[in-house]
């Protein structure tokens, strides 16, 4: 494979000298043998091989004259615990590194807007001994932007929004690289002037997959009108596809559509060895990848004039909600004892419980929700001795596992819901307390309960949660052979939550 790869590079290489001037095409091919041979390992990223990467993208940039987007460099280094420009001049060694560059608009209004073009170059490296290359995820997109902004470039008297360029780091290991870029264009007050995002992963094997797929359509208005190849003047096979809907896949669109942008998520699909080592630069169909490049410069500039509404409003379900979170919620509880035999309801006693909450977020409306919660209550019980005396107090030590489906409308981290389900508790530990007749001395509470339990809530900007929750006990508090009377315990709980 090795020596394969050398061959056609020389090749190319002579080819490109020879002619004087080289192709779009010859340049495609270029970049992707050059970022998917194996002298680069996989481009993990955070490793040698992945700045070498980031390095050659630079390179490349410098030459064609592109503009950085801060200051006198392209690289925006990040690390997983910050953000922000000045915390990236004051960590030129941190583990991964964004490449950010920009071509001003020429509207002296429209260029302070922004068009987001971006394509991850990173991939998973060397695993099993074997190299992962990663030619079509997503050296066939890095390519692709590369030579998209040599054309932007030459185009730019055309463009009246700017357009930012962006080769993101880190994305294989959990969109970093993008998540960090939207926390810096937020800190400069720049998220809200990006009105369209373009994501292109694995665009390399348009002939295989017979189209070019643009995911998220129904993020812009009428978006049909002015996406099509034809009204562009390219000769290309497109599918709109409205919005992002798969559970598990995610590209770069991710953090941008999460904060309402809207976004395209642009791809020939899983027809390529998706995470193999057969990933390789000689199976990309660069006829293709030539014709994908052409179409998407041609709607960046479109794009960029566009003088309509952008957005739609509209945003695909998978990137209302974080499909799983997690976060801690204490709160206090009143509980009490109903005694059916003798038709006796006793009073309330207030406790409290704290612990851990998750969720898996299947769309905005329905999700299922695990809390696990230690759990204290007290509650005062008449002397089975003297139903009409006077009674005592029992207390209770749990560890309370409550499971519900949930159900709600939630835009943007903030909505109402409300949840159905049952519960499981463990008692570890309790006693009786006050005037205790001598002949009831030990606490012969059921050491595994079992209910339902039902609740109501509000979350608020996405991090906070305020839960009203009842908790009914299926048969009797007590074991029969304890001589207690027969009792139903129920619990209500009102708790305040922090969603990580």
């Amino acid at each position: 494979m090795k020596k394969t790869i050398v061959i056609i590079a020389a090749a190319l290489l002579i080819c490109g000298v020879a002619n004087g001037q080289e192709s779009q095409r010859l340049r495609l091919e270029k970049h992707l043998y050059t970022l998917a041979s194996d002298s680069l390992r996989g481009r993990e990223a955070g490793t040698d091989d992945g700045r070498k990467a980031a390095d050659y993208i630079s390179r490349q940039w410098q030459q064609m004259g592109l503009k950085p987007m801060w200051g006198d460099s392209y690289s925006c280094p990040f690390n997983l615990s910050n953000g922000g420009m000045e915390q990236y001049m004051a960590k030129p060694g941190s583990m991964f590194n964004n490449l950010v560059a920009v071509i001003e608009g020429s509207d002296p209004v429209l260029k302070n807007e922004y068009i987001v073009v971006g394509a991850h170059y990173d991939h998973v490296g060397v695993m099993g001994g074997q190299i992962y290359n990663g030619a079509d995820d997503n050296a066939s997109g890095s390519s692709c932007v590369l030579e998209m902004a040599r054309q932007l470039l030459a185009h730019q008297k055309e463009l009246k929004r700017s357009v930012i360029i962006c080769a993101f780091d880190a994305e294989e290991k959990g969109l970093f690289g993008s998540k960090d870029m939207v926390k810096v264009l937020k800190r400069y007050e720049m998220l809200d002037r990006v009105k369209l995002m373009l994501s292109v992963d694995m665009v390399g094997w348009y002939k295989a997959n017979g189209e070019l797929v643009l995911e998220g359509t129904g993020t812009l208005a009428k978006a049909k009108s002015w996406l099509k190849p034809e009204q562009l003047g390219k000769d290309i096979k497109v599918r709109f596809k409205s919005f992002e809907n798969s559970m598990f896949t995610a590209t770069d669109t991710d953090p941008f559509a999460e904060k309402g942008i809207p976004t395209l998520a642009v791809t020939t699909g899983l027809k390529s060895p998706y995470h193999k080592p057969e990933d390789d630069a000689d199976l990309i169909d660069y006829e293709g990848l030539d014709r994908i490049t052409d179409y998407l410069v041609a709607l960046t500039v479109s794009a960029s004039r566009h003088e309509g509404k952008i957005a739609s409003g509209r945003v695909a379900a998978k990137h209302r909600t974080p499909h799983f979170e997690a976060g801690l919620i204490a709160g206090f509880n009143h509980c009490h004892l109903e005694f059916p035999e003798a038709t006796i309801r006793g009073k309330h006693q207030y406790g409290f419980q704290g612990g851990l909450t998750m969720q898996y977020n299947f769309s905005r409306y329905f999700a299922l929700r695990a809390n696990v919660l230690y759990d204290y209550s007290h509650c005062p019980l008449p002397a089975s001795s003297n139903a009409f005396g006077k009674g005592y107090h029992m207390e209770q030590h749990s560890l309370l596992v409550p499971v519900t489906v949930q159900l709600g409308i939630r835009e943007m981290g903030t909505g109402l819901y409300v949840g159905l389900g049952g519960y499981y508790g463990r008692v570890f530990g309790g006693s009786f307390y006050g005037n205790v007749p001598t002949t009831e001395p030990t606490y012969d509470a059921k050491p595994n309960q079992f209910g339902f339990t039902c609740n109501f809530g509000v979350r608020l900007g996405g991090h906070w949660q305020i839960d009203g929750t009842w908790y009914y006990l299926i048969g009797d508090l007590f074991n029969t052979a304890g001589g207690l009377p027969e009792a139903r315990k129920h619990t209500y709980a009102v708790t305040l939550g922090y969603i990580f």
